[in-house]
């Protein structure tokens, strides 16, 4: 049910007073303007009437009766006079917590009202007070003696409906009809409604100075930009850019496979055919195995929008934010979806809040939950690096769809990876180039970053040698210069490693266990002898 509904019937069930949350003020004046008509039908009964400490009362449905109280009214009147007022309607009393937090004789007059406006059979009234949902402390956004007196409701953002008909009142005759309409009103889902007119406005202005008959693609990347930094800047969220492929990954083929298989997942022909799209997937892996490359990867196969939330973010806030903080999120993505959620480093935000009262596991709590019951497509990808770390209540089975750990990769994958590196810095005809086998070799027991790093800084030797091309020499000099993860890490990596023994976890690369590097074997070792002949 919506909020103009849900108004609607609170109004109808004679509720005295109740609480909206939001501060998009204006959006809940056309709500109760929408809902007053819909109460009133053709009689025009009932009125909407709005008060604040500035303006005194004003009439916001013109036609309908005129409330009868004078014009200076007070906050020490205000409640009074709208109890003996003969006007029936709603009366809208926006920022009354700087009242109420001042005067505590507001409070309980609001429990009479709420109380004897109820059981008024004569003239219908019902009060309507907003307060921003972030307003802290708690007890000043919704005093704890107004509980079990006054309803609270929360103003969420638009869904798609609402959307458009922002984008038609005020976009009008600009606003193409058909798949590009429909393309800019969903690209601007996830705002609120105060932000998706500012970036109409905005789009409208710029069709306007164009010269042109209606918004296209180049709105398209206005309003993206503009979600961008509203979201950014709104809390915790981030519309990811994803320019990364499928051929930006070397290896990892069982994944890349489960990936592909799901394209079609999220699309009307899976809804018809039954097919639940993922709702969750988990990559496990030490840092530099390609996690945050391959949620990227995933958003482009599918062809989706990348949201990635910081959980830092999340708890890093005032006191008292936190829930609000994961609930808007939520909201955000699911408004969005289908998309994907990703949570980077995922045991860094909630370690330790298994078993903790406290403000980590409540949040904990409400995304479990959510997770659990979610029915918007919505695709959670966690990584972590130390599963030890989690509440053991996350990764059980039915969270997510599959749970992958990314070892270390394999020759072949080596080799892969350093055709994409070697590629990206314009190296074309590696086979012939360059002695892969033999860099393969050097670079045993290397991640995918470290591989990387290999590439970089294989190039500043070659470049202060009259900017000549690098060499097998250079990239094996590199990797002997390096001390990799599988060294310094490596009872970490047996440990992860237990996972797929166990059945927890699935590999994400078709790996032999004669390829796999032996950690154990390492770790008392030298790891790479630089033979005499490389040294320059």
């Amino acid at each position: 049910m919506n909020l103009k509904d849900e108004i609607r019937l609170l109004f109808t069930a004679r509720t005295g007073v109740m609480q909206v949350l939001t501060d998009d003020e204006q959006r809940l004046r056309e709500v109760l303007s929408d809902a007053c008509r819909q109460l009133s039908g053709p009689s025009g009964r009932f009125g909407l009437y709005v008060w604040d400490m500035a303006d005194q009362f004003r009439e916001l449905i013109p036609g309908h009766p005129a409330f009868d109280g004078s014009p200076d009214t007070t906050p020490d009147t205000i409640l009074p006079k709208i109890e003996t007022s003969k006007t029936p309607g709603i009366y809208y009393l926006p920022d009354f917590h700087h009242i109420w937090s001042v005067k505590k004789t507001a409070i309980r007059k609001l429990r009479n009202l709420a109380v004897s406006l109820g059981q008024s059979r004569d003239v219908q009234r019902m009060i309507v007070i907003s307060t921003p949902p972030d307003l802290l402390p708690e007890d000043v956004r919704h005093p704890v003696e107004l509980k079990r007196d006054v309803p609270v409701l929360e103003m969420t953002r638009p869904d798609k409906t609402e959307m458009a008909l922002v984008f038609r009142q005020i976009l009008g005759d600009t606003l193409p009809s058909g798949p590009m309409g429909d393309k800019l009103v969903e690209t601007a889902l996830g705002l609120s409604g105060s932000a998706a007119r500012q970036v109409a406005k905005r789009v409208f202005v710029e069709v306007s100075w164009a010269g042109k008959r209606a918004a296209g693609e180049q709105s398209l990347d206005t309003i993206h930009a503009e979600k961008r930094r509203l979201i950014r800047a709104s809390g915790a969220l981030d519309i990811v850019d994803s320019g990364e492929t499928l051929a930006s990954v070397g290896g990892l083929q069982v994944l890349r496979e489960w990936l592909e298989v799901r394209r079609e997942a999220f699309g009307q022909r899976a809804r018809e055919y039954g097919l639940r799209p993922p709702a969750g997937l988990a990559l496990i892996g030490i840092p530099g195995t390609g996690k945050s490359l391959c949620a990227k990867v995933a958003a482009s196969v599918w062809q989706m929008p990348l949201l990635r939330l910081d959980m830092g973010a999340v708890f890093g806030g005032i006191l008292g934010t936190s829930e609000r903080n994961i609930r808007e999120a939520i909201e955000i993505s699911e408004l969005i979806s289908p998309c994907i959620l990703w949570i980077d480093e995922i045991e860094k935000g909630f370690a330790g809040s298994s078993g903790d009262s406290g403000t980590a596991a409540r949040v904990l709590g409400t995304f479990l939950t959510w997770m659990q019951e979610k029915d918007k497509p919505v695709c959670v990808l966690a990584t972590a690096n130390d599963v030890e770390r989690l509440p053991p209540e996350f990764l059980r089975k039915g969270r997510f769809d599959e749970i992958f750990f990314l070892d270390l990769p394999t020759s072949e994958e080596r080799e892969a990876i350093l055709k994409v590196h070697l590629g990206r810095i314009g190296y074309r005809m590696l086979g012939q180039r360059f002695d892969l086998p033999q860099i393969c070799k050097a670079t045993e027991g290397f991640v995918g970053a470290e591989i990387e790093a290999v590439v970089k800084d294989a190039m500043f030797p070659a470049f202060m040698d009259q900017g000549r091309q690098i060499e097998t020499t250079d990239l094996v000099k590199s990797a002997g210069q390096m001390v990799p993860l599988a060294k310094s890490r490596a009872e970490h990596i047996t440990d992860l490693r237990q996972l797929v023994v166990r059945g927890e976890a699935r590999n994400a690369s078709r790996t032999a266990p004669d390829l796999q590097v032996n950690c154990e074997q390492i770790r008392g070792e030298r790891f790479l002898e630089i033979p005499p002949n490389f040294s320059k």
